[in-house]
């Protein structure tokens, strides 16, 4: 699960599969994490067979048929959810709440957006083939369940970015096309050129000619160039080097800033 989880039994024999994230959970300690940090992964489909058998394996046949029975009388998911987290008490009353405030939120929110929001959570992630189902999923619904325009031309941009992290720069390309005919974002000419270069291409993208002028075209190369020179810096040197466009005296300020919490956190380190 990427962190160290302390658990108050041995792993099960048969541990329960996570399909978007591609891990197995080995314990209840496991199954809490994975609800508490993605809820934006799990759907109505949760509460199912898989789940009671794993639950069964944890010795925990009440929270089992507590769950089975808010399934039969059509409790919600989220109510499921703080239910399964409250009975295995992993989390502190604290956490807890906060957990039932973000439940509370994602609960105001339409089908669409909470669908949107698992995919650029498979995104960030890296899951960039599952969340393209996702975005074609919404790319399939109704126009006025999907919030507009600007929320489908942010689909296809989404989708856009799937394929360029995938080297796909033909399909990346046609779908900054397709948003930039729904909404004309002012943002979308400059990554056009950039997939553009990513296929050796250092020119204007076609049918984009009237609106990427000779001063513009200039712009993005300069753009290009100073991303080339930030990428050779990593860590604390990154941190610096984008200070570097402040003008002065606010430059000399920031890095004497950035220096001095350097120092404190050297100083703490050292203390540990």
């Amino acid at each position: 699960m990427g962190n160290l989880i302390l658990c108050r039994m041995g792993p099960v024999s048969r541990p329960y599969y996570v399909p978007e994230l591609g891990i197995h959970l080995y314990s209840g300690e496991e199954l809490s994490y994975y609800i508490y940090n993605n809820l934006l992964l799990i759907d109505e489909s949760f509460p199912d067979e898989r789940l009671f058998d794993f639950l069964r394996q944890l010795e925990q046949d009440k929270l089992e048929e507590r769950v089975r029975r808010l399934r039969e009388n059509g409790a919600g998911l989220y109510e499921i959810l703080y239910v399964i987290l409250q009975d295995l008490r992993y989390y502190s009353s604290a956490e807890l709440f906060t957990f039932r405030k973000q439940l509370e939120q994602l609960s105001l929110s339409g089908t669409a957006s909470r669908l949107k929001a698992k995919g650029d959570a498979l995104f960030t992630r890296g899951k960039y083939y599952s969340a393209l189902r996702i975005y074609n999923q919404l790319l399939t619904q109704d126009g006025r369940e999907t919030g507009g325009r600007d929320f489908t031309a942010r689909i296809w941009t989404n989708k856009a970015a799937c394929y360029a992290r995938v080297e796909d720069y033909a399909d990346a390309m046609d779908c900054l096309r397709r948003a930039y005919a729904i909404n004309r974002d002012s943002s979308l000419p400059e990554k056009m050129y950039l997939l553009n270069v990513l296929m050796g291409q250092d020119e204007v993208p076609l049918g984009l000619e009237t609106v990427i002028d000779e001063e513009k075209l200039e712009q993005y190369r300069s753009n290009l160039e100073s991303r080339r020179n930030l990428a050779q810096y990593q860590g604390k040197g990154l941190e610096a080097a984008a200070l570097m466009d402040k003008q002065e005296p606010e430059r000399t300020d920031a890095f004497l800033e950035l220096l001095y919490r350097w120092k404190e956190e050297y100083r703490k380190n050292q203390a540990t």
